[in-house]
């Protein structure tokens, strides 16, 4: 008797589980490849704004979902995703390699004139090229670069730990498209850009790495990872002048690293900004207790060297 009521029971429970296709949620995100229903899998994620993401098929559906208590069924409306959120998901399964936008789909960078190049794929993921102007359309889809950093340099980044974070924090909004002017589209952009990366890890893609190159020539690397899609981090050692020199950073001080700097230097030639260069790097060195022999003015030349314990530099 207990047998045959139990059942239906677990016979509905079942057909329920099945019918949202196990997605899995995420503040306003559903994760549900290959969907059968992407409006049932926004209802598995209750009231409110909800983005159902399907990698298998590079889709994303937006639906606002409510609940109507007198006629006791969901309502599911249809919304329009924000472009910037479209391109950060395209920007990371082009990266991947394994799906691109379906046909009939809109376009990722729809209403921002289509770039020469794409982001290229490097080691662990995709390599995103920036420059504070955009010449002949370098930044890839559209990608925005930060107002308040358009006339720094590599220099004042690694000196300040205050630049490194903010910028980091703005490029990681831009890329991932929580640019919006809506809070809710924000937090789900962020999620979307975790999401991706977790898919793109599968295929070599699960990070994103920045190259700015500045007006004065000289480039800082960030990377995004899927630790924290909020703040895209710098890069230790990557920095270089405009000349192709590495500027001290905290790896110069790191018995692991610093013999990584041993070597000559140019900066250039003296009236083309050399000696300044020259300076600029005695200054950062120095921040680290690098010791220097000589002044920079009218010289653009150095050499260091590694004893196997200090690093020792002096101006030629």
């Amino acid at each position: 008797m207990n047998r045959i009521s139990i059942f239906p029971l677990l016979l509905g429970f079942v057909l329920l589980s099945t019918m949202f296709a196990a997605p899995s949620h995420a503040g306003g995100v559903i994760e549900c490849n290959n969907c059968p229903s992407t409006r049932n899998a926004a209802i598995s994620g209750g009231i409110g704004l909800t983005l159902v993401v399907d990698f298998s098929n590079a889709r994303l559906t937006a639906y606002n979902v409510e609940y109507d208590r007198e006629l006791r069924r969901w309502r599911t409306l249809p919304a329009s995703v924000p472009t910037q959120i479209s391109a950060a998901f395209y920007r990371v399964l082009d990266a991947s390699g394994t799906v691109t936008a379906p046909r009939g789909s809109s376009p990722p960078n729809q209403g921002v004139k289509e770039p020469k190049t794409l982001p290229r794929k490097g080691d662990g993921g995709m390599i995103v090229t920036l420059h504070p102007d955009n010449p002949q359309h370098s930044n890839p889809l559209g990608a925005s670069f930060p107002n308040a950093y358009r006339d720094s340099n590599a220099h004042e980044i690694v000196q300040s730990a205050t630049f490194k974070s903010r910028l980091g924090q703005q490029l990681a909004t831009d890329l991932a498209g929580a640019n919006t002017d809506n809070a809710a589209w924000n937090s789900i952009a962020l999620s979307v850009q975790k999401l991706a990366l977790n898919w793109g890890e599968k295929f070599g893609a699960g990070a994103i790495t920045i190259v700015i190159t500045w007006r004065d020539g000289s480039r800082t690397t960030y990377r995004i990872t899927q630790d924290n899609v909020a703040e895209a981090k710098y890069v230790k050692g990557e920095s270089r002048d405009n000349i192709g020199n590495k500027i001290p950073d905290e790896t110069i001080a790191q018995p692991q690293t610093a013999p990584e700097y041993a070597g000559g230097y140019y900066f250039g030639e003296v009236d083309a900004g050399g000696s300044r260069n020259l300076e600029r790097w005695m200054q950062a060195a120095q921040m680290y207790g690098i010791p220097i022999t000589g002044s920079s003015a009218g010289r653009n030349r150095m050499s260091c060297g590694w004893d196997g314990r200090t690093l020792k530099c002096v101006v030629r």
